[in-house]
């Protein structure tokens, strides 16, 4: 239990002592969200390096087979660990997903677009499990999800088509794309996390808005209007470019506030939490939503 004085605190309070206390910031905010949560299995390889392997979380056996989300975390490209999103994994399996959660490879060890890559094997590595376990997940199409540098992974491995198709898959193996602050139009870049990241990559490269965007699946693109990290700009051009887009901002919110949203206790914000369910509901149904209804 939480004193009463913690209790009473605002929820900005009490979200900045949670992750400004110790150094695991986002360990000690998933451990209070999800307790101790493990997945049903765990460190599934889809690739020869360490980094390349991921955590499956199932909704409750009454529930499957289950859709599946694939979620992409962010961390500029340059840090992130999957064990600390657990908190996700519990708001979508509750949804009725089945939810994989990804490590990939990280600067300063590779550079764009290796981490894409490893994005777009994760996906043919889990689109390949669900046809051989047929009891675990449904064989449709895969949504993805995604907060920040990770936003950014999970869209421009489909809007560059040449990622999924190196795998075997296109667009249509995506039934649409949840991005929460992402950045989808940073160039030139001019911050140190985009220059260790992309080097002298051109902008017809690395950039979702220079892309052709005639072939993506819905994007349901959710940014606060106070984020100073990403700036809303990227969400709201996205949004134009793209042939079926919906955007949401969030009013005075900041870039962790999409992502802290998703969670249980004092944070749930349903400004995020409703359109991610009626994106879902709309564009890949599960179970639990249905009988919701």
């Amino acid at each position: 239990m939480f004193p009463k004085k913690f209790l009473s605190m605002t929820t900005n309070s009490v979200v900045a002592m949670v992750l400004l206390a110790g150094c695991d910031k986002l360990g000690a905010y998933n451990h209070w969200q999800a307790g101790d949560l493990e997945p049903d299995i765990a460190a599934l390889s889809y690739g020869p390096d360490e980094r390349q392997v991921m955590d499956l979380y199932l909704p409750d056996p009454s529930l499957l087979p289950a859709p599946l989300v694939i979620w992409f975390y962010g961390g500029s490209w340059d840090s992130g660990d999957r064990g600390k999103y657990a908190f996700i994994a519990k708001r979508f399996t509750e949804f009725g997903y089945a939810v994989a959660i990804h490590d990939y490879r990280l600067v300063p060890d590779v550079r764009f677009p290796d981490f894409i890559e490893d994005g777009a094997s994760a996906i043919a590595f889990m689109k390949s499990y669900a046809g051989q376990n047929p009891g675990q997940i449904k064989d449709v199409p895969i949504m993805l999800a995604g907060h920040s540098a990770g936003a950014y992974n999970a869209v421009q491995l489909v809007a560059d088509q040449q990622y999924l198709q190196a795998v075997g898959l296109d667009a249509d193996d995506i039934a649409g794309i949840i991005g929460l602050s992402g950045p989808y139009d940073f160039y030139p870049y001019d911050v140190a996390a985009t220059r260790n990241a992309f080097g002298e990559t051109p902008a017809n490269q690395s950039q979702p808005v220079k892309m052709d965007l005639a072939h993506m699946p819905p994007l349901l693109l959710i940014t606060g209007t106070r984020d100073h990290t990403v700036f809303p700009r990227n969400s709201r051009k996205l949004a134009e470019l793209a042939p079926s887009a919906e955007l949401v901002e969030v009013p005075e919110t900041g870039h962790a506030g999409t992502l802290i949203a998703l969670g249980f206790y004092l944070t749930t914000d349903d400004a995020v939490l409703g359109p991610v369910k009626e994106f879902l509901q709309s564009h890949l149904p599960a179970k639990a939503l249905t009988a919701s209804n």
